[in-house]
Order: structure tokens, then C-alpha cells, then sequence
């Protein structure tokens, strides 16, 4: 056991971790080479020092120095509980920067105390992810901040974010012309207008031949580091208020092979190095292309505002053409109403008169004279029927939608009864599909069945086993409701006319005006539904409807199916 301590201290020495042992009075008593050189240290410089010692410095997370109490070996040996995975930042002498460490301190007791007689510390140097953490929280910061502030705040923003980055005391931003070769001021740092840059004449234009050694970069093409600015042999010297410059790294931002800005910071406490290079590269790029989306963005609000105000002009304009259409329906409904109105009693003069005269004078007139009353009789009546449904159309217009639950089977049912009490001599096979309900206005849609049931029925007059069917089916994921015949059918070609008032694709053959469909279709509407036909001549037709909705003209094939 004798050689045990040798055998410790060998490993403590190849250990790739940081460590070293803190007496309970403070005294640092033995440390590793592997944290000598994360502090950058001496065995000599280091052993001996306490925590008090006015050559350290310890920074936290924040940035604020920390108390010696507060280090956290001292915590450690104060409490007598361990501390773990503290982060803290110490300068390092040689490298002449802050590095940053996770620290863990584990107090040891002698047998029988109750307090410490001495702490072991084992560090890592998480430098470089602490950087990597930093700078994409700067980004994070800068995106941010391009959402709530204008553009040459956000450019103050960035720079400000660059210089706590690299330790830097000054931060400039400027702009490149290639087509002139001249560059322009955009934006200082906070700290540069603050504290270090008392220039009265700040927004200045530069040929890039006038420019001092800080329009290196533009020349070369490539980042440029100058860590003695006073040696440097083409310098030019500071314009009066100008802050002495020790330091200074600018690197271009280049698109589509050209130079378009540089950003540079100067001042830092010690070199720069490529590490600071990569930082500032990363923030020239990402604060051109964020100045360039803010641009957009504020070209587009602008055009957005241009377009609302377009808009709320067009949508004035629009309720004005609104109520002026609206007045004219009503205006034309009134008139329809009343002209049809109107139409009734000269009608029924004519169809009396016409009357009479064949009943009382009908012996003594010529044949020919009774047939021209007889038409006329005939043609009046059919005017009659006519001005009839035009005063139908006009109250379905005018009509007050009033939905409420309606059985459409039963409905239906009714209304085929009725036709086949009217014809009883006609057998017609009839199929209505159990449990079609529906919301609407009782009235105008038992209208609406009447008429596309009144069709079919009158359309399969000629056929030798008529059938006529209403059902439910799909389309598009919508309820849609139907009305089948096997009658007369129609061409698919002249569709478009089906809704259409007075017209008719079908002769004499059959009665009728031509109205029903068309006041049909204006019962859907008001329903906000569709309807729409599909029919072959000699092979009978199918309405389709839905009631308080939208739908496609793909349906599956329910008429086929119902016949």
C-alpha cells in the first residue's frame, strides 16, 4: 500500500479533466496540469492562491463578476454539500480571454467532522460550446428583434450582438456600392456612438481609395484581421472625435460573387483570432439577409396597406352595387308583380266576352267566327295560366324563408297521390325511399317536390311502364336528394336551359309553360342549395337537389339504380 499515493497522483496527473484540491481555509493545495492550462497558469502561480486573490477573475452566466464566496469551491467548503455543474467564466492570461468552465466541487470530511477539511473541484472547458450556444441565441435575439423594430434598429441590434460575442468595444456596419465604388455608413454599435465615436459628420460616403485600412476586406475579397493597428504601414489615420483603434477584424458579405457590405469590430482585449472571424462572418451574412427580409416586409406592409385601403374602397363600392341590385330586384319583383297582376283582368274581360258571344250569338255567327272566339278563348286562358306562374316565381322571390324539420317521404308521398287521384286511370310504379328529412321552408319546397314530381309524372305519360322514384344519395361527401323518371328524357346538350323561365325541350307534345324547373331552381337557391339535371331522350331524367348547402355535378349513379 505504500506506493498507493504515487499511484493516485499519476492518475490525477493524466487526467483529461481539469482538477484541483482547495484546503477549508481557501488555500489551493494541488491542481492537474489539464487545469493549469485551462487557467493559464503556472504550478507556482497557481498553488498558494486562495479564492481572494485580486488576480483572478470569475465572471457568471450573466456576465457579472463573481464574489469569491460565491465561487464554487468556497460553496462547497461553506455548506458541506457538493455543487454541480456550475458554469463560470475565468480570464486566462495567456489567452488573454475569458474561458468558460463546468465546475463540480465535492467537499471531503475526515472521520468524525462534520465540516470539510478541503474540496476537490473537477472542471470542464466548454469554451467553444458556450459560443456556439451564444451565438445562435444572439440569432435567435436579432430574428426577433427584426419582427417589432425597424431596420436601422435591428442593424444597432447586430452589431450590438456581434461586439458581446467577440469582447469587442466597436462595431460599424457599412454598406457597398461596386457600380461606384464606394461604400456608405449604415450603422454603429451602441457602444461606438455611446462612448467611443464623437464624429460629427456621421453619414459619410467613401470611395474605397479614401477609405483607411478598414476597407481592406473590399480590396482582397477575404476577412481581414489587424491585431497592431499602429504598425500597420498604409494606415490614414482618424478624422477628429474618432476613438483610437488597437484591434479591428472586418469581413465582407458577398452575393453572387460580389461584395455588397462589410461588418467590422475592433477593440477587443486581445487578438482575434478565426474563431472570431467565423462569429463575425456568420452575423455580416445573417444581418444582410434579415435586413433584406425587413426591407420586403416593409415594402409589403406598405403594399398591404395600399391593397386594404383598395380594398375597403372596393368593398364601399360593392355594397353600394349591392343595395342598388337589390333595389332593382325588388323594383323588378314589384313590377313583375304588378304588371302580372294587372295582366289578370283584361284577360278574364276577354276570356267572358269570348264567352258570351259564342253562348248567346253562337246559332247566328259563321263557323269560322265561332272557331276565332274558340282561340281566342283558348289563347286567353293559356295567357291566364301563363301570368299564373309568373306571379308563382315572383312569391317564391319575395318569399320569407321559415326552416323547420320536413318529412320529404311523406311529402312525396302525398303529392303522388294526388297526381294519381287526378289521372287514376294511369298505373305508374312508385318508389320513395323511407326517412328523408331535411330543414327548410315547409311551403316552397313541398313547391319545389310538386313541380320536379309533376314533371316526371307528366313526362312519362307516353312510356309503357312508367317509374318514378325519389331517393337520397352522395356527392362529394353531401347529402343530395333526388327525382327519377324512366319518361322522355331530354339531351344533355341543351342543359344549360334547363332552369331558364319559358324554356321548354319538348313540343307540344307535352303541356306546360316552361316556368316550373325555373321556379325550382330559384327554391334551391334561396335554400342556399344546387340543383341539376341529368337525362337521355327516350330513357327518362334525374333531379338532383340539396337544401341548405353546396355540392358537385359527380353523383353516383342514383337514377340508375332507382329505375
Amino acid at each position: 500500500m505504500g506506493d498507493d499515493p504515487a499511484k493516485y497522483h499519476a492518475l490525477f496527473d493524466q487526467m483529461a479533466q481539469g482538477a484541483f484540491f482547495q484546503s477549508a481555509d481557501g488555500t489551493l493545495t494541488d491542481v492537474n496540469p489539464a487545469a493549469l492550462e485551462m487557467f493559464g497558469l503556472t504550478r507556482d502561480e497557481f498553488l498558494g492562491r486562495t479564492s481572494m486573490n485580486p488576480d483572478w477573475r470569475v465572471i457568471a452566466e450573466d456576465g457579472s463578476d463573481l464574489p469569491p464566496e460565491r465561487h464554487p469551491s468556497m460553496a462547497a467548503l461553506g455548506s458541506g454539500r457538493p455543487v454541480r455543474d456550475f458554469i463560470a467564466g475565468v480570464f486566462n492570461p495567456r489567452k488573454r480571454c475569458i474561458c468558460w468552465f463546468n465546475l463540480n466541487a465535492l467537499p471531503m470530511f475526515r472521520p468524525g467532522d462534520s465540516s470539510p477539511h478541503q474540496v476537490f473541484v473537477t472542471m470542464h472547458d466548454i469554451s467553444s460550446h458556450k459560443r456556439i450556444n451564444d451565438i445562435h441565441l444572439s440569432r435567435i435575439r436579432l430574428i426577433q428583434c427584426a419582427g417589432v423594430h425597424p431596420l436601422d434598429e435591428l442593424m444597432v441590434q447586430a452589431l450590438d450582438e456581434v461586439e458581446k460575442l467577440t469582447g469587442s468595444a466597436i462595431g460599424f456596419y457599412h454598406l457597398f456600392d461596386a457600380a461606384t465604388g464606394s461604400v456608405a455608413l449604415k450603422a454603429w454599435s451602441t457602444s461606438t456612438l455611446e462612448r467611443f465615436c464623437g464624429i460629427d459628420d456621421r453619414d459619410q460616403h467613401y470611395s474605397v481609395e479614401q477609405a483607411g485600412v478598414w476597407a481592406d476586406c473590399l480590396r482582397s475579397g477575404k476577412a481581414t484581421i489587424y491585431n497592431d493597428y499602429n504598425i500597420i504601414p498604409h494606415r490614414k489615420g482618424f478624422p477628429p472625435g474618432h476613438t483610437p483603434v488597437r484591434r479591428i477584424l472586418v469581413v465582407p458579405v458577398q452575393r453572387n460573387g460580389e461584395v455588397v457590405a462589410i461588418l467590422g469590430v475592433g477593440n477587443k482585449p486581445s487578438d482575434y483570432t478565426e474563431t472570431d472571424v467565423h462569429t463575425v462572418t456568420l452575423f455580416a451574412d445573417l444581418t444582410w439577409d434579415v435586413a433584406q427580409q425587413k426591407q420586403m416586409q416593409d415594402r409589403l406592409l406598405a403594399k398591404t396597406d395600399e391593397l386594404k385601403e383598395a380594398n375597403e374602397l372596393l368593398e364601399q363600392r360593392v355594397n353600394q352595387r349591392t343595395a342598388d341590385l337589390q333595389a332593382a330586384i325588388r323594383e323588378r319583383e314589384s313590377f313583375s308583380y304588378s304588371v302580372s297582376h294587372d295582366l289578370r283582368a283584361p284577360l278574364r274581360h276577354i276570356s267572358s266576352y269570348s264567352s258570351i258571344l259564342i253562348e248567346e250569338y253562337g246559332p247566328a255567327l259563321p263557323y269560322e267566327a265561332r272557331t276565332y272566339l274558340d282561340r281566342m278563348r283558348g289563347a286567353a286562358n293559356q295567357m291566364g295560366a301563363l301570368i299564373d306562374h309568373l306571379l308563382e316565381l315572383s312569391k317564391v322571390a319575395r318569399a320569407v324563408i321559415s326552416p323547420e324539420p320536413i318529412d320529404l317521404s311523406a311529402a312525396a308521398a302525398g303529392i303522388l297521390q294526388m297526381l294519381q287521384e287526378t289521372e287514376p286511370h294511369r298505373m305508374v310504379y312508385q318508389e320513395i325511399q323511407p326517412g328523408l328529412t331535411t330543414q327548410g321552408d315547409v311551403h316552397l319546397v313541398n313547391q319545389l317536390l310538386g313541380n320536379l314530381l309533376g314533371n316526371a309524372w307528366k313526362y312519362t305519360l307516353k312510356t309503357p311502364f312508367p317509374r318514378i322514384a325519389v331517393g337520397k344519395t352522395t356527392a362529394a361527401g353531401e347529402e343530395v336528394f333526388f327525382v327519377t323518371d324512366n319518361g322522355a328524357g331530354f339531351d344533355m346538350s341543351y342543359q344549360s336551359k334547363l332552369f331558364k323561365p319559358f324554356e321548354r325541350l319538348h313540343g307540344s307534345e307535352f303541356d306546360g309553360v316552361g316556368i316550373g324547373l325555373a321556379t325550382s331552381h330559384q327554391i334551391v337557391e334561396r335554400h342556399g342549395g344546387r340543383i341539376w339535371g341529368e337525362g337521355t331522350v327516350g330513357r327518362g331524367a334525374t333531379f338532383y337537389f340539396t337544401l341548405g348547402g353546396r355540392c358537385e355535378h359527380e353523383v353516383t349513379a342514383a337514377g340508375d339504380v332507382a329505375r
